[in-house]
């Protein structure tokens, strides 16, 4: 396997289909000022087999994804399990012979359980293991028996939150003001509770021109609670990239009913899994945050990262 070197525009071209928008060409070039620079590489036997977008580090370190929840390789149709191994020796050697290192982290394998768990072995073998983290994702088919699916406690909260006097509202993601207004709900939830905020409002207005994205708010009476912002990562796995409530609020279990509303929504909408992302941080669990995705119905599976 040869691994080749070329242009944003040649690498769009060879693969305009790709496995989710993380590892799209547009995407890439969108956040590029976040690395030193982007390596575009394609993998020859010597038919093009599979394509993979890194980010350079000023310390000579790659890494796909360089600015994104995970990335890994592109693949225009099925490739044997011989093919991967190879692509994977041909990596080894690519960053052997330029003393540099690469840091892959790969999607949650509901992304692709044909290839994923294939380039998870095929990594194992030739590289190493560095984070398993718990990634959380709700079954959408879930949604048409959900009272069975959560226990009662979640049964409790939700029927709660039902009782007050609250409005989902479907934000126009084309509207800057709404897109503000949702990111201002997010942002404070965090100085709250003291978490990152990793995107700005002004990198969240400009991933949308390239990633479609949904932006949701919870009101009571005439006071905004909470909101959501999720991406169309493929044409039937959505993510949550930011979702909280306000702490005035939190009585009235909020996020309970917000969680339940997108469901219904993305019920009506088609599409098969909600990406939740992951409840751990370099593969330690925030608890309270796993017990609170089991408590909404959703389901845990490992988004792993490798180092060669």
């Amino acid at each position: 396997m040869q691994i080749i070197e070329t242009s944003a525009e040649e690498y769009g071209a060879l693969f305009a289909c790709y496995p989710h928008v993380y590892n799209s060409v547009s995407f890439s070039e969108l956040n590029k000022r976040k690395t030193e620079r982007l390596h575009y590489l394609t993998f020859r036997n010597p038919k093009v087999r599979f394509g993979l977008i890194l980010g350079e580090d000023n310390g000579g370190t790659l890494a796909s994804p360089f600015s994104a929840p995970f990335g890994g390789f592109t693949y225009n149709k099925a490739q044997s399990i011989e093919f991967i191994d190879d692509a994977i020796k041909a990596l080894k050697e690519y960053v052997r012979e330029r003393n540099m290192r690469i840091r892959i982290t790969l999607p949650p394998f509901f992304y692709d359980d044909r290839h994923l768990p294939c380039v998870a072995n095929a990594l194992y073998r030739e590289a190493r293991l560095c984070k398993m983290d718990i990634n959380y994702h709700f079954l959408i088919s879930d949604f048409a028996g959900y009272p069975a699916v959560i226990g009662r406690n979640a049964r409790n909260k939700l029927r709660q939150a039902m009782d007050q006097d609250t409005a989902f509202i479907i934000a126009d993601s084309s509207n800057e003001d709404d897109i503000r207004r949702a990111y201002g709900i997010i942002k404070k939830n965090r100085e709250e509770h003291g978490y990152p905020l990793r995107m700005t409002c002004e990198d969240v207005i400009g991933t949308t021109h390239v990633i479609p994205a949904d932006f949701f708010i919870l009101r009571h009476g005439d006071e905004d609670m909470a909101a959501a912002q999720v991406f169309h990562v493929t044409d039937k796995i959505y993510q949550v990239i930011y979702w909280g409530d306000l702490r005035d609020f939190s009585s009235l279990r909020p996020m309970n009913l917000l969680a339940y509303r997108i469901f219904e929504y993305y019920r009506k909408q088609g599409i098969d899994i909600l990406d939740i992302g992951p409840s751990t941080e370099d593969s330690t669990p925030n608890y309270g945050l796993c017990s609170f995705k089991e408590s909404i119905g959703c389901r845990s599976s490992l988004k792993l990262s490798f180092e060669i």
